[in-house]
């Protein structure tokens, strides 16, 4: 019987195997295929031929393709404001873009043109609103960002230029860091140059990886970016890897995405507006890296002044104020009350809010997050002439 049974040795030497042949696998799969996990463009199924137009939302927009320096057509969605909004005419202008990687010495860099059918009144408006750029999470493409973008659009009467990132949606090219953030500068580049939209405040609005990609931006063009929304958004792709993905944390080091934006978020100088929106159920990006951004973005010589805090359980309002630091995250979460609904943080020009049922793609479903960002959209984004305040 003894014989037909394996031994200790064999039994260790097929363990060690199974051990090493998963540890291969693992890294194989690290290495060769974090693209393909970090940037899922496919997925939901259908995501790279379907993609939805502002037109389905009442929109007029322009429907844009910009060559970036490594000659990679991208698409993006832009929006102009009007002095009435929405237009349900269905109508529509396509202008195709080209950015050359270098322009010769000498030469005015490209400026977009306006649109040839829009009326004098409505291009000022558009040049008197702020401009939303908007960069949208990992998976799906921009147009399953609309409704968001509609928000900006017809609530907030903002601009808006939604970007689809290379490999997403009708962009060519496949997605990585780099690429990304050339997409991301690219976009950048023709909205500065756009003759109606450069004298206007442009926001950077990101959700997840789009957040990354907005601080990213934020810090190589400081000039550029007057405000900052980021929602769910976190340190580094490397940091996140023990709790999204715990079977590859010992060989995470080997992750050559890195969107390191603990690092980022340091260079963006501390007058520059931002408002953190936090699920704290989040079952992707665990709530601490946010809460880590906060701390980063408000210490170091960061904004200074009494700090507020708002806690809503139910429907009571309560208010307290501090002038130290925020708490760290355990005393923040010691504190906290069966029934909360929402914490909201104000130290100087960062803004803080927190939802307790907010998990990774419904946090913006709550109706205290768009009255959270409209009114740092007020506050930070609006001209000292409001259009709108004439009368018609």
């Amino acid at each position: 019987m003894q014989r037909y049974l394996p031994s200790f040795q064999t039994m260790l030497k097929g363990g060690a195997a199974s051990v090493a042949g998963s540890a291969a696998l693992g890294v194989g799969l690290l290495y060769y295929g974090q693209n393909f996990l970090i940037y899922p463009s496919g997925f939901p199924q259908g995501s790279r031929e379907a993609v939805s137009t502002p037109m389905e939302y009442d929109m007029i927009y322009h429907d844009i393709t910009l060559e970036t320096p490594d000659n990679v057509r991208i698409k993006g969605y832009l929006m102009l404001q009007r002095r009435e909004v929405p237009l349900r005419s269905g109508a529509y202008q396509q202008c195709h873009i080209h950015f050359p990687s270098k322009v010769p010495e000498g030469t005015e860099p490209f400026a977009a043109p306006i649109d040839s059918d829009m009326e004098e009144e409505d291009q000022e408006i558009a040049r008197s609103r702020p401009t939303v750029m908007i960069f949208h999470a990992n998976a799906g493409n921009l147009g399953h960002r609309l409704p968001l973008a509609r928000l900006f659009y017809e609530q907030m009467r903002c601009n808006v230029f939604m970007l689809s990132y290379r490999g997403y949606g009708k962009s060519e090219g496949s997605p990585s860091e780099q690429g990304l953030r050339t997409d991301a500068q690219t976009a950048l580049n023709f909205v500065r140059s756009h003759l109606l939209l450069k004298p206007t405040p442009i926001l950077f609005y990101g959700q997840s990886i789009g957040g990354a990609v907005a601080i990213d931006l934020a810090s190589r063009n400081p000039d550029a970016v007057s405000g900052m929304i980021l929602e769910n958004t976190f340190l580094s792709i490397p940091e996140l890897i023990p709790t999204v993905m715990p079977y590859l944390a010992p060989v995470s080091f080997l992750c050559h995405q890195i969107w390191k934006s603990s690092e980022s978020i340091r260079k963006i100088p501390t007058e520059i507006p931002m408002l953190l929106l936090s699920g704290l159920k989040d079952e992707v990006v665990p709530p601490v890296h946010m809460k880590k951004l906060w701390e980063i973005a408000t210490s170091q010589g960061g904004p200074s002044g009494e700090e507020k805090e708002f806690v809503r359980p139910g429907d009571e309002l309560m208010e307290k104020k501090s002038t130290g630091a925020e708490d760290d995250p355990d005393a923040s979460k010691a504190k906290s009350t069966e029934g909360v609904k929402w914490r909201r943080l104000r130290r100087g020009q960062r803004w803080w809010i927190e939802f307790a049922d907010g998990q990774h793609n419904n946090t913006c479903l709550d109706r205290e997050y768009w009255r959270e960002v409209a009114a740092f959209v007020r506050q930070f984004g609006e001209m000292e002439r409001n259009p709108f305040d004439k009368k018609t």
